[in-house]
């Protein structure tokens, strides 16, 4: 599988969770202490328009509004649909994969840049679903591509710029997608 189906397929989650946030829930609290559900939802959005600008040379939105979780007011269902198939629309420009992209991490091509915005989306929706008490589990067959983002991407570089918490215990009866979570620095709750 590779990682632009990958990418469509975290994406799709990040949609669906978003999609599924009413009113009652925006303001509840998250995993990503102090963020509500709206600010951790927004902050997923607007950084998948980040990593998408980044590697298109387009100023999307803001890298503060991005990491500050600015709340984006109103429905995000609709939202939702605009960025994910935005994003997914400018992965999709030739030559991006290829290319080499300005990062936090120095000069990289765009198929190691993708990571990051697979991992965004994915651990976000995972993020966004445990904090309303949905817990949402990958998959199967995207287990293993999953756990290859993973092992790049939450790499001791990205945490020192503050991308990726350290690694988190889990359960012994934790599941394959818990244990991804952990592994990104996700706390697993039961």
């Amino acid at each position: 599988m590779d990682r632009l189906q990958t990418l469509d397929y975290a994406l799709g989650e990040l949609r669906r969770v978003v999609g599924t946030l009413d009113d009652s829930v925006m303001d509840g609290p998250t995993n990503c202490d102090p963020w509500t559900v709206r600010r951790l939802a927004s902050h997923a959005l607007n950084n998948e328009l980040v990593w998408a600008g980044l590697v298109t040379g387009q100023h999307l939105v803001a890298v503060e509004d991005a990491m500050g979780a600015v709340p984006i007011e109103g429905d995000l269902d609709p939202v939702a649909a605009d960025v994910t198939a935005q994003a997914a629309a400018l992965w999709r420009t030739d030559g991006i994969l290829d290319a080499a992209h300005a990062t936090p991490f120095g000069e990289l091509p765009g198929s190691v840049v993708i990571d990051f915005a697979i991992i965004d989306a994915a651990a976000h929706a995972w993020d966004l679903s445990s904090s309303v008490g949905r817990p949402l589990e990958f998959d199967q067959s995207r287990i293993d591509v999953l756990s290859q983002v993973v092992e790049a991407t939450c790499t001791d570089a990205a945490r020192d710029h503050d991308l990726i918490k350290p690694p988190t215990a889990v359960p012994s009866d934790a599941t394959d997608t818990e244990r991804l979570m952990a592994a990104a620095g996700r706390a697993v709750r039961r």
